[in-house]
């Protein structure tokens, strides 16, 4: 049984039925918590227990630095958690816990136009029941939770000022981690390279011209976010324009 939760398997297949399978095990944690959030729990309850789930996502994440230590077989070009996802996992529970509206705001947008997607397009090689398998899940499904919970449950509202925070802080970001990727011959973000599989990224170009259309795309997807919460807005000024 440890065998098969360390060794590596390979198996993973986009698309496939352990794919059909994760993809919705992440939205019915998303649906349970968000529904026994709003409808049955009381304010302390709601930020307990939400931070104690993205607590298990952070351990989850954070498995792989210490076995991996543990067992000699670090890599610093892969195991350190500098991707978008793992550092949202890592943050995460101290946003809800101390309910910071600010950065909720800035990784809202960070989750749902980048690591949203990696639950269709998943960058993952190992089937269940490998760790890897098993933190990939939990990290993307509860991050996403998280920054839903915010607006369902916390009743924050994603505005445009928190898109641009977003974006800028993304870039910030980005002109942080692609030194540290040169340093240590890794593709954290996928700064320097794209992802391995087939993923979104396909359709943008070769780097480096995929990250300047990634800055275009982002205008795009941080657009679409905002639209259905200013929905009332565009379409009273879409009447009025009409009248």
């Amino acid at each position: 049984m440890l065998d098969s939760f360390l060794k590596e398997n390979g198996q993973f297949v986009n698309f496939g039925f352990e794919h059909l399978l994760c993809f919705s095990a992440c939205l019915v944690l998303t649906g349970v918590m968000l529904h026994y959030g709003r409808k049955y729990w009381d304010a302390d309850q709601q930020v307990r227990y939400v931070t104690i789930l993205c607590f298990i996502g952070a351990a989850t994440q954070l498995f792989k630095v210490f076995y991996r230590q543990y067992a000699g077989i670090f890599d610093q070009t892969n195991d350190v958690p500098l991707h978008l996802c793992n550092i949202m996992t890592l943050v995460m529970p101290f946003i809800m816990w101390f309910k910071w509206r600010f950065m909720w705001g800035v990784t809202f947008f960070w989750i749902m136009a980048g690591c949203a997607q990696s639950i269709f397009t998943p960058t993952l090689t190992e089937s269940l029941p490998h760790y890897e398998a098993v933190r990939y899940w939990t990290v993307h499904g509860v991050i996403i939770m998280a920054a839903l919970y915010g607006w369902y449950v916390l009743g924050y509202k994603p505005t445009v000022r928190d898109a641009v925070n977003s974006a800028i802080g993304l870039n910030l970001l980005a002109a942080v981690i692609y030194p540290v990727n040169l340093a240590l011959g890794s593709n954290y973000m996928y700064l320097n390279g794209k992802p391995p599989g087939k993923t979104f990224y396909d359709l943008l170009g070769p780097w480096p011209q995929y990250i300047l259309i990634l800055e275009f795309v982002l205008v795009l997807f941080f657009a679409a976010i905002l639209l259905p919460f200013y929905w009332k807005n565009v379409k009273s000024y879409l009447v009025s324009t009409k009248a």
